[in-house]
């Protein structure tokens, strides 16, 4: 049996969703560009070809136009990572989004999206998770999360794809709400990570305050260290 059998997340929607998790060759799909560090055009994405010294995508306007598309092509997909971190071994769940249409106050919306959540396990037994929000997350326990059977439930927030294990409404400072009522993602096909795992470009065009994501084999702690991440997430009760 591995760690995760059995015990793979549910991510529940809000009932006001427009943007799914999809594969990343979604990113080839729907006709963007590449973008140079010099800022020229590089051509189109395609992520077997992908610039060494890294740049950026840049995806087509109106990104709610071509979202259903997309959709059915290539929705319901995530990646799985494994590391070890902490004296506990963590299976990541990463979902990518092409649009994040979230604002806090003038900032915040951008074009790409990764997300995850992380389980960590003492041998076989999950003692611990930790959910991505913003720049930070949120951690709890295994016994303090709620479940469907054994498969623990995440909350997604509407725009912003932030995790969370309840649904929210308004919360202060980001305003994220999510009343998981919407789409449950609960047979998620789990991939592993391609060559562009840590592609030092950006996944969108989006440059200013609301940052477009780096690779999340770049992300850092994240990646490299989930131990050190999950330390510094806020706990949630």
């Amino acid at each position: 049996m591995t760690p995760d059998a059995g015990r793979e997340p549910i991510f529940v929607l809000d009932s006001r969703e427009e943007f799914k998790p999809l594969a990343v060759e979604s990113v080839e799909a729907v006709n963007g560009r590449l973008v140079g560090t010099g800022g020229a055009d590089a051509g189109p994405i395609s992520l077997a070809a992908l610039p060494e010294d890294g740049g950026r995508m840049n995806f087509p306007p109106l990104p709610a136009t071509y979202e259903e598309e997309a959709e059915r092509l290539f929705g319901n997909v995530g990646y799985r990572h494994v590391a070890k971190g902490g004296g506990l071994t963590w299976i990541q769940y990463w979902l990518w989004y092409l649009y994040n249409p979230k604002r806090i106050f003038v900032t915040g919306e951008h074009e790409g999206d990764w997300e995850f959540v992380q389980v960590g396990y003492a041998g076989d037994q999950p003692v611990c998770m930790t959910a991505s929000q913003h720049k930070s997350g949120g951690s709890r326990m295994w016994w303090e999360i709620e479940f469907d059977g054994e498969r623990p439930l995440i909350y997604v927030a509407r725009d912003s794809h932030a995790n969370y294990f309840a649904p929210v409404d308004q919360l202060p400072e980001v305003g994220d709400q999510g009343d998981g009522a919407g789409d449950r993602l609960d047979n998620v096909e789990w991939r592993d990570f391609g060559p562009w795992t840590k592609w030092a470009g950006r996944w969108g065009n989006s440059t200013e305050e609301g940052k477009s994501p780096q690779s999340p084999g770049c992300q850092g702690d994240r990646w490299s260290h989930p131990h050190r991440y999950h330390s510094k997430a806020d706990c949630e009760h």
